[in-house]
């Protein structure tokens, strides 16, 4: 368990937070809804005690289609118009820097702001069995086919 916590991986809870931090904060669109500086920050324990709020929220898992280890985490954001909740997923079948999605969720009227979403690719791959042949046919019948 302390090695886990000595050397992160991709799929460590405050990396993930990291990445999805970076691609957040290079997305127009969040930084013009929500206000720049965009603050983010872990769980708030509610109340107005002062204290740290770097516990990011998390659960690891193992995804029944694909087998493929899961890390989804959960965070804070803020900016001068408002706030949000950032849900972002990661799967160990990705390379590093990638995601399955990040959404940020707007607390106050519950809109959600889609930044990255691999989910339809990810099931793509499963149905073209993953082999490259079936990606391949998938992506030219999805007109990706260079000619």
């Amino acid at each position: 368990y302390i090695g886990k916590e000595l050397l992160p991986t991709k799929m460590s809870p405050n990396v993930v937070f990291d990445k999805a931090t970076k691609v957040i904060r290079e997305n127009g669109e969040i930084g013009r809804r929500f206000g720049e500086p965009i603050k983010v920050y872990g769980r708030d324990h509610g109340g107005h005690r002062e204290g740290r709020r770097n516990f990011i929220e998390h659960t690891e898992y193992t995804n029944e289609d694909d087998g493929s280890k899961r890390t989804r985490v959960r965070f804070n954001l803020e900016g001068k118009f408002g706030k949000a909740f950032v849900f972002a997923e990661v799967s160990s079948d990705m390379p590093s820097g990638e995601f399955v999605y990040v959404l940020v969720q707007d607390k106050a009227n519950g809109r959600v702001f889609t930044v990255v979403d691999n989910r339809s690719r990810l099931a793509a791959q499963r149905m073209a069995g993953g082999s490259k042949e079936g990606m391949e046919a998938l992506s030219n019948l999805l007109g990706g086919g260079k000619k």
